[in-house]
């Protein structure tokens, strides 16, 4: 149990007591005026000093030092400087208001944002009392406090200004509180450029005169001085946001959103505009196959969507989620030259409330996830159908596009479309290799030489295997004896399966008719790799190959 004693019985202190108490610290006393503190840092593991800021260098100088105890202060605008001559130093400043101390320790547990500073301490307090935090160095501490005071005290004193107008038109405040509140919300998921709207936004000086006739000339400055504010924002804005002329650009910057509910609104703008939605989900870390997607996607709709998450889901070894490269700067950059308009670039806790903790919600499908590669990796198309099912609800209607390089990927969603009856067109396309014929994969940057070489082997496989089903077999068993000896032909190569499967249920049948995938998958000097090709054979039992792949020149930005 933490045990911390206060300096100062204010609403902070108070605040700050009781939700300490709640949590379950020690909070063994709250000194205040008169009181000697001399001993305070003494028998406990942290000293709070919630003391008004110009007191604080003599109440820290009254104290006498205690190596282990941390001396921690609540000021936003102060360094950890004015904790002199104390070894253990710490800030913890709680952006929200504490108007009392009854709703200050309800609201220190509501999950508000601290910046801390200094011992570690303040960042594991920050975590007990369930909030987020932001380290705030001592020299930028001016700037975030100003930051914070017109985010609270400013906002306060705006809204009185709104409170005196409204009066004079016989209204009360409140008729104005809940459009505060969702102005403030949509700051918070858009930027405060995306969510301005009035008329200093749009340019309507008519507007502005109007309003200025019908105030007191003492809110004036006031007003005046809001409205420039618009203004600057309005013009950096219009410098940040791509226009609907630039967006016809392939090079043009994508839009980035972050927010989930942002994307969401920014689809729905899209489809309200008369424009059709292509959306192509990836895990980042892009290459020439997702270019060739976007640039499909680019090609059949009028706006290309890329979202860039890497979902825990799909990942059963934590290390392999850890070592999982990103680079989201990069990957705009290929989503611009492929032409897409907006990247969506959620963090995990913005997909996943609550994470680490798993969702209590997940999608299943059924009988296309447990051969193959569900096999091998349990629980990976849960994942896969989840996280998707995710973004086909926030995107809405559209037509998304997945690379048939990952088919039981694409059979999965198709099938989970299907079955949930979403509004969107799945387009799986040709899988794209490089010239020597292996499938483009992110994958295969962690191949060694060597092995690079002896990934052809797969592509050699399914070779092996289509030639036997040209050639008139059509048992599975002997095509998969085909793919199997080309793959165990290769040192370098640990097979793990070579299957061919029909192409809407992934299942091996009696006889090799119709629809017809075969699928190999390897481990490859330690990567493990996927391929797959197909064929459609016709009423007359004739194998028809399939366009399911196209060939790139690699070079680095690829």
């Amino acid at each position: 149990m933490l045990s911390v004693r206060l300096v100062g019985p204010g609403r902070a202190g108070r605040s700050l007591a009781g939700a300490l108490v709640d949590v379950g610290c020690d909070v063994v006393g709250l000194l205040g005026r008169g009181d000697d503190l001399r001993a305070a840092a003494a028998g406990v593991d942290l000293l709070v000093l919630a003391t008004p800021d110009a007191a604080l260098p003599s109440v820290a100088s009254a104290v006498a030092p205690v190596d282990d105890t941390v001396v921690m202060h609540l000021s936003g605008a102060l360094g950890l400087d004015v904790l002199a001559p104390h070894r253990r130093r710490a800030a913890l400043h709680p952006l929200a208001p504490l108007p009392s101390a009854e709703v200050g320790r309800v609201r220190l547990r509501s999950g508000i944002t601290f910046a801390v500073a200094g011992d570690p301490l303040s960042r594991e307090l920050a975590g007990l009392l369930g909030g987020r935090v932001v380290e705030v160095a001592d020299e930028d501490r001016a700037a975030y406090h100003a930051a914070a005071c017109i985010a609270s005290n400013h906002v306060v004193a705006l809204l009185g200004q709104v409170e005196r107008v409204a009066a004079s038109a016989g209204l009360d405040v409140e008729a104005f509180t809940g459009l505060a509140r969702h102005a403030l919300v949509d700051v918070a998921d858009l930027g405060a450029a995306a969510a301005l709207t009035g008329p200093a936004a749009r340019g309507d000086q008519a507007t502005i005169d109007r309003h200025r006739s019908a105030l007191d000339p003492e809110d004036l400055p006031g007003y005046d001085a809001g409205v420039a504010l618009a203004r600057r924002l309005a013009e950096r804005r219009h410098a940040a946001v791509p226009t609907a002329e630039s967006l016809a650009e392939p090079t043009a910057e994508p839009l980035v959103v972050t927010s989930a509910r942002a994307f969401s609104l920014a689809m729905d703008t899209e489809r309200a505009r008369g424009r059709t939605v292509g959306l192509v989900p990836t895990m980042g870390a892009l290459h020439a196959g997702h270019r060739a997607l976007i640039e499909q996607a680019a090609a059949e709709c009028d706006t290309a969507v890329v979202t860039v998450f890497v979902n825990p889901l799909q990942f059963d070894d934590p290390a392999d989620l850890a070592a999982y490269r990103r680079d989201l700067p990069s990957d705009v950059a290929l989503a611009a030259r492929a032409g897409a308009k907006i990247v969506f670039a959620p963090g995990v806790e913005e997909m996943y409330p609550g994470h680490p903790e798993p969702p209590a919600a997940t999608v299943h499908v059924a009988g296309l996830t447990e051969v193959l590669e569900g096999t091998s990796r349990p629980g990976h198309f849960d994942g896969v159908a989840t996280v998707v099912t995710k973004l086909f609800a926030l995107a809405g209607r559209c037509r998304a596009y997945f690379g048939e390089k990952d088919f039981q990927q694409l059979a999965v969603v198709r099938r989970l479309v299907a079955d949930l009856s979403l509004p969107v067109e799945v387009v799986g396309c040709a899988t794209v290799r490089d010239p020597d014929g292996v499938a483009l994969s992110s994958r295969n940057a962690r191949l060694r030489p060597e092995a690079r070489v002896a990934a052809r082997s797969l592509r050699r496989a399914l070779a092996a295997g289509l030639s036997r089903i040209r050639s008139g077999a059509r048992d599975a068993d002997v095509v998969h004896a085909a793919m199997w000896a080309e793959l165990t032909g290769e040192p370098l190569v640990t097979p793990d399966y070579a299957e061919a499967v029909g192409a809407g249920d992934l299942r091996v049948p009696d006889r090799l008719q119709g629809d017809v995938r075969l699928l190999v998958a390897a481990t490859v000097g330690g990567v493990r790799l996927i391929d797959n090709d197909g064929a459609v054979l016709d009423a007359e039992d004739r194998a028809q190959p399939l366009v399911s792949a196209v060939f790139v020149q690699t070079t680095k930005e690829h």
